[in-house]
């Protein structure tokens, strides 16, 4: 329950931040969509691991800032982190539910709307495990509840369609301190998306 309260304030406060740079005479309705792609995470700091392949999958909305070429877009999204160690077929998983609160700006042309985009993210630990061919180890009791960071990306809009790249940057420890007290997420991020 308390997972759903913080989500519920993240979006509570980008909407307050949008309606207090919004004046009446031009409002812009809010965009809504759907984005998914690719994670390629590591756990940084620690030795001898390497890039992991995973899923973002999620839905964001686009809240427009009249008269400026800013936007705050706020996301939910499923998103596989963690890292493949070096030399098995073992990996560290780590699954979240990820809260990013972006600010966007674009730079509008006729056909297209490069933009760049960053901020903060907060992320909800779902599962952690070890795991390899023969079976999986669950690491939940060592890893944190919930980590922070923050985004930084860029992309272009086409009509009803987002194309992204992104970098994630952790910079909260994902595991307990008494268990590492250096380890946190860093993540590639390719993500494709449609609004409504």
């Amino acid at each position: 329950m308390k997972k759903f309260k913080i989500i519920g304030s993240l979006f509570i406060a980008a909407i307050l931040i949008v309606g207090t740079t919004t004046n009446s005479k031009a409002q812009v309705l809010p965009k809504f969509g759907i984005k998914g792609g690719l994670n390629y995470a590591t756990l940084n700091n620690i030795d001898d691991v390497e890039y992991r392949p995973g899923l973002l999958i999620g839905g964001f909305a686009e809240f427009k800032v009249p008269a400026s070429p800013m936007s705050i877009q706020p996301e939910v999204l499923y998103a596989q982190y963690g890292s493949d160690i070096e030399g098995s077929d073992a990996s560290f998983k780590l699954n979240y539910i990820q809260v990013p609160v972006l600010m966007k700006f674009g730079f509008e042309t006729p056909a297209a709307t490069p933009n760049v985009y960053f901020g903060p993210y907060a992320n909800f630990l779902i599962n952690s495990e070890i795991a390899n061919d023969t079976g999986s180890f669950n690491l939940e009791e060592n890893t944190k509840n919930s980590t922070f960071g923050v985004i930084i990306g860029a992309g272009v809009d086409v009509s009803k369609f987002q194309f992204g790249v992104r970098y994630t940057a952790g910079l909260t420890n994902v595991a307990d301190d008494n268990f590492s007290d250096e380890a946190k997420n860093g993540a590639f991020g390719i993500t494709v998306g449609v609004s409504f």
